[in-house]
């Protein structure tokens, strides 16, 4: 649907950050790139701002909307809780086969010459295999929505730099063990215990911006 192929290219315009914050949308320019009409763009538009990527402002524009703090919070405080929750599942239904791929993302994931964006790509694949067991099919819908944003404000360069991707590998590396022997407690616990942490640096990051603007407006 032109509405689907609308809404897929300008979220990924906003998560790869082609389109900062602030940016206007500029519909035109939209619709000769995709060669559709401006209707299915309009309506593509309404469903990111619904998601919180873009904030339309009536009488002037639609412009990709600046994080919130607030707002990271509070999705990244029900990510850790969905997230866990179909970790929690997953226990039950992970086969072999998938254990086996779990194990050889993990494994290259290790390798501490891969980029930043390699190791969030395979972070990606990491969890998604977890998530996919759990057969939660509305929470995994959700879970990837809230992750899609999430993406846009987090900073791969900052999440997964050298140090904090030691840790993070080591995290992964009890949830994968727990996950092989069965123990759905220990495995929500470790999965809740990795995403607190994940929220922490985020927060981090946004107080440090926050400060950081207050300074520029003093100027």
């Amino acid at each position: 649907m032109k509405i689907d192929q609308a809404y897929r290219y300008i979220k990924r315009q906003i998560i790869d950050g082609v389109w900062v914050p602030d940016t206007a949308i500029n519909v035109n320019e939209v619709s000769e790139h995709l060669n559709i009409s401006r209707t299915p763009i309009h309506k593509a538009m309404t469903k990111l701002a619904e998601e919180g990527f873009l904030s339309v402002i009536p009488q002037v524009g639609v412009f990709v909307k600046r994080p919130d703090m607030e707002e990271v919070m509070e999705r990244l405080l029900v990510c850790t809780n969905l997230d866990a929750l179909m970790t929690e599942y997953a226990v039950k239904n992970l086969n072999d086969d998938e254990l086996s791929q779990m194990y050889t993302i993990l494994t290259k994931m290790d390798n501490l010459e891969i980029s930043e964006e390699e190791y969030s790509s395979l972070n990606i694949e990491f969890h998604t295999i977890i998530y996919k067991a759990a057969k939660l099919p509305y929470t995994f819908t959700l879970a990837n929505q809230l992750w899609d944003y999430l993406n846009y404000v987090g900073n791969p360069a900052l999440l997964f730099s050298l140090d904090r991707r030691k840790q993070s590998q080591a995290e992964h590396w009890m949830i994968y063990y727990s996950l092989k022997e069965r123990d759905a407690k220990l495995a929500k616990k470790l999965m809740e215990k990795h995403l607190t942490r994940i929220a922490e640096s985020v927060s981090e990051k946004y107080q440090k911006m926050g400060i950081a603007q207050e300074v520029v407006n003093e100027v």
